[in-house]
């Protein structure tokens, strides 16, 4: 096992982009890999803990080599070791009432490990717009895993961000992409936070609801979201790689080319989560840079749910798009009767 100077030390050289040796970047995958069990613990403890009415999915995943390195450069003082979301699990309830519900069963539940941290961006966005519930634990082995709480809106937005980041190459997340489209994401932001009764951003609370719908509707159009969006969303080809009978099992292995506008799908059962990490292994270790590839491994229940929770992997916008046209042909009754 890395001690965490040694792991610390791997993330350095991540952050410089300094080439790791095939034995370092194997013991990175290997310490990545060993937060599998923390990730089944946690998974098991939300089902049990979250009313399954109010939950449209829930999956787990472990981060991207890739991802790190972008977050560690992000935030240059970061260390490695003490990265929050090296295991992540994602929440998605129908509605802003199901997720409060969600994260306070949650919150209020006994564990043997420490809340390390809260962050709550449902009431206070982000001032890129996005908005969503974190919680951090720690395990008694100093394991950091995530939690994110989504409503139904704020996963179509956070999904949006990531397809068209994907499609124009650039990370939204990191202030990247044009400012054009980083103002129709906030403006975006602000119509679902008013849709789900919350507080708009606050560069936009000295605007009535109309004039923010009237600036979103205006970006609609002007940058051809819904052109730009639908081509990207109907081109993709999805390939389910099937080492089982039928469409369920316990984890997926998803690979996008988005060069070719290609999604792979190779689906693993609950005993072969061993080869599913190796296969995992075998793939980000091949990866190049010019590759044009996303690859994650996530737990799900079947290849539909993966859609569902994962749509950037499928380039998949077409939640986004039904609405996006809705506010356009003025469809949405958000705004009758107010100012």
């Amino acid at each position: 096992m890395l001690s965490n100077r040694q792991i610390d030390k791997l993330g350095e050289k991540l952050k410089n982009e300094i080439e790791l040796t095939d034995n370092e970047y194997q013991e990175l995958l290997s310490w990545r890999n060993s937060f599998s069990t923390s990730l089944d613990y946690y998974h098991k403890r939300l089902k049990e803990k979250i009313e399954a009415d109010g939950i449209m999915a829930i999956a787990k995943r472990l981060k991207r080599i890739e991802s790190i390195r972008v977050k560690l450069k992000r935030f240059p003082t970061m260390r490695l070791s003490t990265l929050q979301d090296i295991a992540g699990l994602r929440v998605i309830l129908k509605n802003k009432e199901e997720l409060e519900k969600a994260f306070i069963g949650i919150r209020n539940a006994e564990s043997i490990n420490k809340l390390k941290r809260l962050d709550d961006y449902h009431y206070q966005p982000k001032d890129d717009g996005y908005r969503g519930i974190h919680l951090v634990y720690q395990t008694p082995s100093s394991r950091m895993v995530e939690i994110q709480f989504r409503t139904e809106l704020e996963h179509i937005w956070a999904t949006a961000v990531e397809v068209y980041g994907t499609l124009q190459k650039v990370s939204f997340k990191t202030g990247d992409g044009e400012q054009e489209w980083r103002e129709f994401f906030k403006e975006l932001s602000s119509f679902f936070s008013i849709e789900e009764g919350k507080r708009p951003l606050k560069e936009h609370e000295q605007l009535s609801k109309k004039q923010i719908i009237s600036k979103l509707k205006k970006n609609i159009k002007q940058l051809k979201a819904i052109e730009r969006l639908n081509a990207a969303t109907n081109s993709i080809e999805i390939i389910v790689n099937k080492r089982n009978k039928g469409r369920t099992g316990k984890y997926a292995l998803l690979e996008l080319n988005y060069n070719k506008n290609i999604t792979n799908i190779d689906i693993f059962t609950k005993g072969e989560l061993s080869k599913a990490i190796e296969e995992y292994t075998k793939k980000e270790l091949s990866l190049k840079e010019s590759d044009c590839k996303n690859i994650v491994l996530v737990n799900i229940e079947s290849v539909e749910e993966i859609q569902k929770t994962y749509p950037n992997y499928f380039l998949d916008t077409k939640n986004l798009l039904k609405i996006l046209s809705e506010i356009v042909l003025n469809k949405r009754n958000l705004f009758a009767g107010n100012s």
